[in-house]
C-alpha cells in the first residue's frame, strides 16, 4: 500500500512527538543514563524548545511541507528501593501543505507517565519501564489534529554500561501497543555519552521504531492527517547532543545545565524525513 493511500485513509493521526528531538520516554544525562534509576527523591529534569522542519516523505514524490515549534518537557523522580517515576508532556504550534493546502493547530499534546525499575547494578545495569500515552488534552477532530486521541501502554528493557573514563553505553527494545486502529510499533535505542570535562559532554543517539504491521487501516472520519506520524511507519533518528553544566553540584547533589541537539531522520517508510533542532534546560536534583 502507497504512502499516499495510508494518508488518504489514516484513522486518528499521531502527535508531533516522536518528530520532534525529544526523546520522551526515556531521559540520559552524561552520568545518568535510561537504565539507571534515581535515588530516592533525586531527579532530572528537563525543558526543550524544538524546531522541526520537513519537505519530504520517505520513497515519496508527494508535495508536502510540515513546520513545527514546539514546548517539552521531561521530568523523573526516584521513589526508593530502585524505582523511579517519569513523566512528559509537549505543547506544539504546527502547520503543514499538502498540495497546496495548509493547515495548521497548536495546543497540548499527549502526555506520558511511567514506571521503571532497576533490577541490576553489575556487570551492567539492567531495567524495565512501563508507559501509557494519556491523550485528552486536545481534540483529535480538528483539521490538523494535536493526536490521535487514542491511549497506548508501552514496555521497555533497557541496559546501561559505564566505561569509566570512557562513557558510558545503553541499548533499550520495546514494543507499543496501541488500542485503537494504528499499528502496534517495535522501539529501539542505542546511546553513547562521553564526559569531556567536567562541565561539556557529549552524546549521540539511534532512535528507531519499526511497524509491528498489525494497523487496522480504515477511513478517516474524524478530523485532517498529521503528516508526523501514519499508522504504519519505520523511522530511524540520528541523534546529537552537546551539553554544558553549570559549575559543579552543590552540596545537595543539583545542577543546572544546557543542551544543544540536532536530530536527523536518517531511513525511513511511509512517515516524513526531516530534521529538528532543541535548546533545552536541564536540571539535576
Amino acid at each position: 500500500m502507497s504512502f499516499a493511500s495510508l494518508v488518504s485513509r489514516a484513522p486518528r493521526p499521531q502527535s508531533l512527538a516522536i518528530i520532534g528531538a525529544v526523546t520522551l520516554a526515556a531521559f540520559s544525562h552524561n552520568s545518568i543514563a535510561g537504565a539507571w534509576v534515581p535515588a530516592l527523591d533525586a531527579g532530572y529534569a528537563k525543558v526543550g524548545v524544538t524546531r522541526t522542519q520537513a519537505d519530504e516523505i520517505f520513497d515519496s514524490e508527494d508535495d508536502v511541507n510540515f513546520e513545527g515549534v514546539s514546548l517539552s518537557y521531561y521530568g523523573e523522580i526516584g521513589l526508593g528501593k530502585k524505582l523511579g517515576l517519569y513523566w512528559s508532556f509537549l505543547y506544539q504550534d504546527i502547520e503543514q501543505t499538502v498540495d497546496g493546502v495548509t493547515t495548521a493547530n497548536n495546543g497540548l499534546g499527549d502526555i506520558d507517565l511511567g514506571v521503571r525499575y532497576q533490577w541490576l547494578s553489575e556487570p551492567f545495569v539492567f531495567s524495565t519501564s512501563a508507559l501509557v500515552k494519556i491523550p485528552y488534552l486536545y481534540d483529535n477532530g480538528d483539521a490538523l489534529p494535536l493526536g490521535n486521541g487514542q491511549e497506548d501502554i508501552e514496555v521497555r528493557a533497557l541496559i546501561g554500561k559505564g566505561l569509566n573514563q570512557f562513557g558510558y553505553f545503553g541499548l533499550e527494545f520495546g514494543y507499543r501497543a496501541r488500542f485503537d486502529a494504528p499499528s502496534d510499533e517495535y522501539r529501539y535505542l542505542i546511546e553513547y555519552g562521553y564526559s569531556v570535562n567536567d562541565n561539556l559532554y557529549l552524546r549521540t543517539k539511534l532512535d528507531g521504531t519499526i511497524s509491528a504491521g498489525n494497523a487496522d487501516v480504515v477511513e478517516n472520519t474524524n478530523g485532517g492527517v498529521n503528516l508526523a506520524l501514519t499508522p504504519e511507519f519505520d523511522i530511524g533518528k540520528l541523534e546529537l547532543t552537546a551539553g554544558w553544566n553549570f559549575g559543579q553540584k552543590d552540596v545537595d547533589g543539583k545542577q543546572w545545565g544546557m543542551e544543544l541537539t540536532y536530530t536527523n531522520d536518517i531511513f525511513g517508510e511511509q512517515i516524513l524525513n526531516g530534521n529538528s533542532v532543541q535548546l533545552a534546560l536541564t536540571h539535576v536534583f
